[in-house]
C-alpha cells in the first residue's frame, strides 16, 4: 500500500494536467491533515466511507489509492462523472444510502457553504453512519488571524457586496461562497445536537506560507505569511482551520 506523500505526490503530477492545478497545490496540506486522520481511526483496516462535497475528486482519489472503499456526493454545480458519486441537492435530498452503511463520512470544507441550516444534512449523515461510525468536519475559522486584521482595517470579511448584482441583480452562485462560517464551539454543539458524541476537536493551520505555489510570493508578502504563520501556533484561535471528529455510539 502507498503511503500518504507517495499518493499526494502521484495526484500532483496529474494535477498539473488539469484546468486549474493551483486548487491542489493549494489545499495539499488540509488534505495531508485529513487522510493522516482518516487514516489514524481506520488503523490499517479497509473502511466503507462517503465524501460529502467530494469535488475536485482528490480525497477520494487518494482514499482509493489508500485501499478504502470510497462513494461521493457532489452537486449539480460541481458535478463528477463516476459510478460512486450521487449528485444531488444534500440540503433537500435524502442520501441514497442504506441506514447504517459507512464507517467514516467526510464532510469537508462543506457547511460553510450551506445558505440553509446544516441539521438537514448531519440527520442524513448520522442516518447512513454505522454504529461506532465517525464523521469528521472541517472548516474556516472565522476568527483566524485574516478576518481579525481585516476587521482592524475596517474590511468586511464577508463575500463582496458585488455579489448581489451578479446575473443581472439576482446575485452570484451561492454555493461558491462561504455564507456562514464557524467558531469551533459552534461547530462542536451542533455536532453534539445530532447525536454525536465528540471524539476530537480542535484548530490547525491547512494554509502554511511554505507550501507550493504556480506564482511564488513577492519577498514582502512571504515574510508577512511568516509572521502570521508563527502567530497562528503560538495563538491557537488565530489558526485558519477548525474541525470537529464526531463518533456514533
Amino acid at each position: 500500500m502507498k503511503n500518504i506523500d507517495a499518493i499526494l505526490n502521484s495526484l500532483k503530477e496529474d494535477n498539473n494536467k488539469s484546468k486549474d492545478p493551483s486548487y491542489f497545490l493549494i489545499h495539499q496540506v488540509r488534505y495531508r491533515f485529513i487522510l493522516n486522520k482518516v487514516q489514524s481511526i481506520a488503523k490499517e483496516k479497509k473502511l466503507r466511507i462517503l465524501d460529502v462535497g467530494c469535488f475536485p475528486y482528490h480525497i477520494g482519489k487518494a482514499l482509493e489509492e489508500l485501499g478504502h472503499n470510497v462513494y461521493g456526493i457532489a452537486s449539480q454545480h460541481e458535478p463528477i462523472t463516476n459510478k460512486n458519486i450521487s449528485i444531488i441537492n444534500i440540503e433537500k435530498e435524502n442520501f441514497p444510502y442504506n441506514n447504517n452503511f459507512f464507517d467514516i463520512v467526510l464532510f469537508n470544507e462543506v457547511i460553510e457553504h450551506l445558505p440553509q441550516s446544516p441539521i438537514p444534512s448531519l440527520r442524513e449523515i448520522y442516518r447512513v453512519s454505522k454504529k461506532g461510525a465517525f464523521i469528521m468536519i472541517t472548516t474556516p475559522n472565522i476568527t483566524r488571524s485574516i478576518n481579525r486584521i481585516m476587521m482592524l482595517f475596517g474590511k468586511n470579511v464577508m463575500y463582496p457586496i458585488s455579489v448581489f448584482l451578479e446575473d443581472n441583480g439576482k446575485g452570484g452562485n451561492r454555493y461558491h461562497r462561504h455564507n456562514r462560517e464557524y467558531i469551533l464551539p459552534e461547530l462542536m454543539s451542533i455536532i453534539t445536537a445530532e447525536s454525536w458524541q465528540i471524539y476530537e476537536a480542535n484548530k490547525t493551520i491547512s494554509y502554511t506560507p511554505f507550501r507550493e505555489k504556480l506564482i511564488p510570493d513577492s519577498p514582502l508578502i512571504h515574510v508577512g505569511k511568516i509572521i502570521n504563520y508563527l502567530l497562528m501556533i503560538i495563538f491557537p484561535s488565530l489558526r485558519d482551520t477548525i474541525f470537529v471528529i464526531g463518533k456514533k455510539n
